[in-house]
């Protein structure tokens, strides 16, 4: 899979787990869509419960992109940069985000050594991304546009061609539209919208609440 530029990546649509074993050793790789970190932890401790008595549940995620990614890894005892590690680097290579991957395990008296480890682990990553269906995120930009009646349907029309998504009119003295983009299309709404307005339209950027 291609990573994605302008900070979209892609994300599990569903969840998933599977079951694989290695020389003596139990694997078990289970994935989470997760969006927050309270949802993180939600389905973390689902993992921990369910499996209390493995030897090791071990885990990686990621959550966002650009500079609100978080992205953690947790070996639960196994060595250093075995477990964990291995999944996040390939969650990073491909450019997955808003996931979760617990690889758990249940030592079954053989020793896999660090490299046999390492392996078993990224495939705890990349045997269940196998399995799970992946969509497109994008990051969104936010914004209310105010303007003369006059200019509702032109500007009406430049909002749907770049695929923008109303969230809400509001019918005073002015009209002020409410909507969503994504972050690309962003330079495009506003030029489109100037010209629709003649410059006399206003936005304000939802997020920072700043007039643009």
């Amino acid at each position: 899979m291609v990573k994605v530029n302008n900070n979209a990546y892609h994300a599990p649509a569903e969840k998933k787990r599977i079951f694989f074993n290695v020389q003596d050793s139990r694997f078990i790789s289970s994935l989470y869509p997760v969006r927050c970190e309270k949802e993180k932890r939600n389905a973390l401790a689902a993992v921990t419960g369910e499996y209390r008595d493995a030897t090791h549940n071990t885990y990686a995620y990621r959550i966002g992109c650009g500079s609100s990614l978080i992205e953690r890894a947790f070996d639960d005892r196994e060595p250093a940069g075995t477990a964990g590690a291995p999944m996040l680097q390939l969650l990073q290579g491909k450019g997955i985000s808003d996931i979760l991957i617990v690889g758990t395990r249940y030592f079954g008296g053989t020793k896999l050594g660090i490299g046999g480890l390492t392996r078993a682990y990224r495939d705890c990553a990349r045997l269940v991304l196998d399995e799970t269906k992946l969509i497109l995120k994008e990051p969104q930009k936010s914004y209310k546009l105010e303007m003369a009646y006059s200019d509702l349907g032109a500007v009406s029309r430049v909002a749907e061609s770049l695929g923008a998504a109303i969230e809400k009119v509001d019918y005073s003295d002015r009209v002020k539209i409410y909507l969503t983009i994504p972050a690309r299309k962003a330079q495009n709404l506003l030029k489109g919208f100037d010209s629709a307005t003649r410059g006399e339209g206003s936005v304000v950027d939802i997020a920072s609440r700043k007039q643009i």
